[in-house]
């Protein structure tokens, strides 16, 4: 398997758009913590972008609402993945190369877009992770002046 981490770079959407962010490890249920960085942006054009370099390694729409999860590998054999969850408008195809700043499409129903890093560790048992694990300093520094507090926990199960 290929450890390489990925290496987040690029916002998923401009910081400026954002009004709302459900942050990493917050409580969403009673078994169930946000096992991802959720963006609410004040238009429904916001577009969404990839965050590090990668192929699509699937599409898929969502069970219950009437956008798309788009996934991202760095390698084929890669423990980790990025998952981009309410997206619309594709502009990608499964297996196309992206690189940071790579328009995938634009804010999913709600005006909300998601980023979860997943790593498949022993057993095939994934785990998800916050998105500062894998941020360059300028990716970390444009959340924070939105808020200083994205990460309420370092793992979440998906």
């Amino acid at each position: 398997p290929d450890e390489t981490p990925p290496v987040l770079s690029v916002t998923p959407v401009d910081i400026s758009s954002v009004t709302t962010a459900i942050v990493f490890g917050a409580d969403l249920s009673a078994v169930q913590k946000n096992p991802a960085f959720e963006y609410i942006v004040n238009n429904s054009t916001v577009k969404v972008r990839s965050a590090c370099k990668g192929y699509i390694e699937d599409i898929r729409l969502n069970d219950n609402f009437p956008d798309y999860e788009v996934w991202i590998k760095m390698s084929s054999n890669s423990v980790y993945r990025i998952i981009y969850d309410h997206v619309l408008n594709l502009n990608i195809s499964k297996n196309d190369e992206v690189n940071p700043g790579d328009i995938l499409g634009i804010v999913g129903t709600g005006n909300r877009t998601e980023l979860q890093i997943n790593k498949t560790g022993n057993n095939n048992e994934e785990l998800s992770y916050c998105p500062f694990d894998f941020g360059t300093s300028e990716f970390i520094q444009q959340h924070k002046t939105f808020t200083e507090n994205w990460c309420l926990t370092e793992t979440v199960k998906p």
